[in-house]
């Protein structure tokens, strides 16, 4: 039977969580006196280049990379590696169009830009979507990794919720931005990275050096890198993984509204575009050591897989399992790991928390209220931040009654996310593009997204997996699973039955997860990873489509602060420099 956490471990835990209010409430302290809404939510744009990188590394490896990428590695092998390659690709797209844009507008949050652009009928539909995500988001956010940690380790599931909500909305609400980006940095540097290199170094000692590993990762067919297979419907191959990719990292890391409000915290703009490259190489980073957490796993596991033994019952329960099970015996230790994934859900957390705060008070509030004094505002939009945190915990104990459809939630912020990114691309790089055309090609992406969605779910597509063995196991199998014992794919949703070898206890047991359905039409079997490509292409296409059929817009009267530098060195012709002063003509074509 697996040991149980310590009082040490339950005290680093708590110490973890102590340090992270305490940064809120020095902030808070800090700031007391004068504070303004500027340095609530931009930190007065006077952040240095160091702690924004690693907050934008923070907010989005959330406690569902920390926990779910070495369960997906686990399961299916290392083919999501390649996102890190995906992700350079997008940071430099990012760097050169997204950040000048936004940081050039001044603006706080990202449907300002909307608003500017073109109008605010467009500006209200993507917030009341992002709404409707991100609020969804915190609670998965805060209850997947709860639900996980007190399975394996017994931590009460109602006392994780609150902990971490609390905790959050506290130090989130007082501190602002910079307790965000500085609570991050500890999140981050200390606990998120050295906890996952700890697993891997220690793992591998254990199960007898790298090579060791990769033998048995080779014998458990887990060793395929890269697959070239033009196939749309294979679930991870180097296509999907770096199209889709690519276009999945534009959309989290380029318009979010939690990431562009660090961009905009810097100093200057140079530093903003170093910023969101280094921060961006940091999310790859660190998913890329989660990925050799999932591999160190599965050659520790082998073979005595705790899945199929049915020692754990879902797949994201594999990491803290391991975590117990390799460092049991060395009180403490288990604490800094397992608070390593509360960390994660506290930095992606506090992360969108206040950015949802400041989409309510500089989008809502202060479009009511345009009048209102600095100080009133700042004192409502604190208020507003803590609102929405116990919302957010309340959200979190409703996605425990949800059950399996949080991963169905989970597939369609895929499908917001798409449209919504094809929005800004219209935007920045279609000038002609009106706000006619913008809001009919964001209604047809998520119709179009919605429709794969739901598709694949009435149809879900047939899934090979490696194998998995328990023939090293000390006790015999628990027969094969019941129908309470099925699982489900975050994406596509997929029922898998198990199939279990008959004979002795001492042959070789080999489970192998198939689908129990057929197979659906096979558009319905795209990958996951091409969900946000399509339905921004479809944006795109549809909103330059309905522009140039309406009173599309003259590109030289577009305001050049608007588009992407490169647009606007090309469009800036001789007809267009007659609008322009040629300072602010030169100043802007500059990349």
């Amino acid at each position: 039977m697996l040991a149980t956490l310590t009082p040490w471990d339950y005290l680093i835990i708590f110490a973890m969580m102590l340090i992270s209010t305490g940064i809120g409430v020095f902030f808070a302290i800090k700031s007391r006196r004068g504070q303004t809404s500027s340095d609530y939510f931009l930190g007065s744009r006077n952040m240095s280049l160091v702690p924004v990188s690693l907050s934008l590394a923070a907010t989005v490896m959330s406690a569902i990379t920390y926990l779910g990428t070495p369960a997906e590695v686990y399961i299916h092998g290392p083919k999501i590696g390649l996102l890190f390659f995906a992700r350079i690709v997008a940071s430099i797209v990012i760097m050169f169009a997204f950040v000048p844009v936004f940081y050039r507008s001044n603006i706080t949050t990202v449907y300002e830009y909307l608003a500017m652009r073109f109008n605010n009928t467009l500006r209200f539909l993507v917030i009341a979507m992002k709404f409707f995500h991100d609020f969804l988001y915190m609670g998965i956010v805060i209850y997947a990794p709860a639900l996980a940690l007190s399975t394996v380790t017994k931590i009460n599931l109602t006392f994780s919720i609150v902990t971490v909500g609390v905790v959050c909305t506290f130090y989130t609400s007082l501190g602002g931005i910079k307790a965000v980006i500085w609570t991050d940095v500890f999140q981050v540097a200390i606990v998120m990275v050295i906890g996952s290199t700890i697993v891997i170094i220690v793992g591998t000692i254990q199960i007898g050096g790298l090579a060791e590993g990769w033998r048995r990762a080779a014998e458990g067919s887990r060793t395929e890198l890269v697959d070239f297979n033009l196939n749309p419907t294979v679930r991870v191959s180097f296509w999907s993984t770096m199209i889709g990719g690519s276009i999945l990292t534009t959309y989290t890391a380029g318009v979010k509204q939690s990431l562009v409000q660090r961009y905009n915290s810097c100093r200057n703009e140079k530093e903003a575009k170093i910023a969101s490259f280094l921060g961006i190489l940091g999310m790859g980073t660190i998913q890329l050591l989660a990925v050799a957490a999932g591999m160190t796993a599965f050659a520790y596991y082998s073979d005595c897989d705790p899945l199929t033994s049915g020692r754990i019952n879902r797949p994201d329960q594999i990491l803290p399992y391991f975590m117990m099970d390799v460092f049991y015996l060395y009180p403490g230790m288990p604490g800094i790991l397992i608070g390593g994934a509360f960390c994660a859900s506290l930095s992606s957390l506090s992360s969108v928390l206040n950015g949802v705060a400041a989409a309510i008070g500089q989008d809502i509030v202060k479009t009511i209220w345009p009048n209102m004094s600095e100080k009133r505002y700042t004192i409502t939009v604190k208020i507003i931040s803590a609102v929405c945190g116990g919302f957010t915990i309340l959200l979190a104990f409703l996605a425990s009654v949800l059950g399996d459809v949080l991963q169905s939630t989970l597939s369609i912020s895929g499908a917001i996310g798409g449209p919504i990114l094809g929005v800004f691309l219209l935007g920045m790089f279609v000038p002609r593009c009106n706000s006619k055309g913008a809001i009919t090609g964001l209604l047809a992406g998520i119709a179009v997204g919605l429709f794969l969605f739901i598709g694949s779910m009435v149809n879900p597509p047939v899934l090979e997996k490696p194998p998995l063995s328990t023939e090293g196991c000390s006790q015999p199998v628990n027969g094969t699973f019941s129908e309470t014992d099925m699982w489900t794919e975050s994406f596509p949703t997929t029922t898998f039955s198990t199939h279990v070898s008959s004979g002795s206890p001492n042959s070789t047991t080999k489970i192998v997860y198939m689908s129990s359905v057929s197979v659906g039409p096979g558009i319905f079997g795209l990958s996951y990873l091409y969900l946000s490509a399509v339905t921004s292409l479809i944006t795109v296409t549809v909103g330059a489509t309905v522009s140039v059929l309406t009173t599309f817009n003259n590109p030289t009267m577009a305001d050049p602060k608007l588009l992407a530098p490169i647009v606007t060195k090309y469009f800036a012709n001789d007809e267009n420099k007659s609008t322009l002063n040629q300072k602010e003509y030169v100043a802007l074509s500059k990349v």
